[in-house]
């Protein structure tokens, strides 16, 4: 399994610190002001463990209580990925902070599996520690190889939900039919996905040919039965096409798996002042409804 960074970027940072898109003819242009939208985008510079420097494109609006933390997915970087981030953060109406890996876009260094776990923790670190969001208020989103870096932080931290789109269950099974994971093998999301302690909705097309259908099942079997919400399998979808041949529905999923965080924030407030059956009495339910087997640190640079 190889990283795939596209060449040209598809953004520039000067050295001035004015931010351009490139566009398809390889032009730049400036990147866009959403004020009338009521977003603003902050550019983040970050510092990694490892010794790298990655950027991030931070949306944010006045009226959002979440973050998604996204994870792009290979042969593609944040700049690319804007006007969909853009997108997520208008629809959702919700924060979108979309950091780039190492060895992408403008980021230094050159992508590892080791990189991308340090990448996301400096994403997460300006996150929790810059930006003073709590754990609970991050949703950790990853598509396709972003599955990686999202599973290893919801392993690790109880953030607020967790989000799979496209998600492979390890490496080596994307290129061989393997059963089990080996001790050798990368990107363990399987093994990992088992330690996740927050609520997590699996997409995934039933099409896909370059991460097979097999690997969005595997994951949800392999989800701790309480936090595993709904999956959508996706029909005759592919690998890269679900956010655009079924977006209305797309767009209803998300926002349906984060008014399910919603209510189960609420009815946890609720158990902590009143018993659980009083909790039940007054109207909140289990995010799940027990019917799954039915069926480090950053600055902006511009503001």
């Amino acid at each position: 399994m190889a990283f795939f960074p596209p060449r040209p970027p598809g953004y520039h940072v000067t050295e001035d610190r004015q931010v351009f898109l490139v566009e398809m003819d390889y032009g730049l242009s400036p990147l866009p002001d959403l004020a009338s939208e009521g977003i603003v985008v902050d550019t983040v510079r970050m510092w990694t463990r490892r010794g790298n420097v990655i950027l991030g494109f931070h949306f944010k609006r006045a009226d959002s209580h979440r973050t998604l933390l996204f994870s792009h997915g290979n042969s593609t970087d944040i700049g690319i990925m804007f006007h969909h981030l853009r997108e997520l953060c208008s629809v959702l109406h919700c924060d979108v902070f979309a950091y780039e890996y190492s060895g992408y876009g403008e980021s230094t260094g050159v992508p590892t599996e080791a990189d991308i776990y340090a990448d996301i923790e400096a994403a997460y670190h300006y996150l929790s520690n810059d930006c003073s969001v709590a754990d609970e208020q991050i949703v950790c989103y990853g598509q396709s190889i972003g599955s990686v870096p999202s599973v290893e932080l919801a392993s690790r931290v109880s953030v607020g939900g967790l989000i799979l789109h496209s998600a492979m269950k390890s490496g080596l099974s994307v290129i061989h039919n393997v059963k089990t994971t080996y001790w050798f093998d990368v990107f363990q999301n399987a093994t990992r996905i088992k330690k996740v302690t927050s609520p997590v909705f699996i997409i995934h097309g039933t099409h896909d040919a370059e991460i097979p259908f097999e690997h969005g099942t595997a994951l949800w079997d392999a989800c701790p039965e309480d936090l595993a919400y709904d999956p959508w399998w996706v029909q005759e979808a592919g690998h890269n096409d679900i956010e655009m041949t079924h977006r209305t529905e797309y767009y209803e999923k998300l926002q349906a798996f984060l008014k399910a965080l919603d209510r189960q924030e609420r009815r946890d407030m609720l158990k902590s002042a009143y018993s659980e059956d009083a909790a039940s009495d007054l109207g909140w339910q289990p995010l799940l409804g027990g019917a799954r087997r039915m069926g480090i640190g950053g600055i902006p640079i511009n503001r």
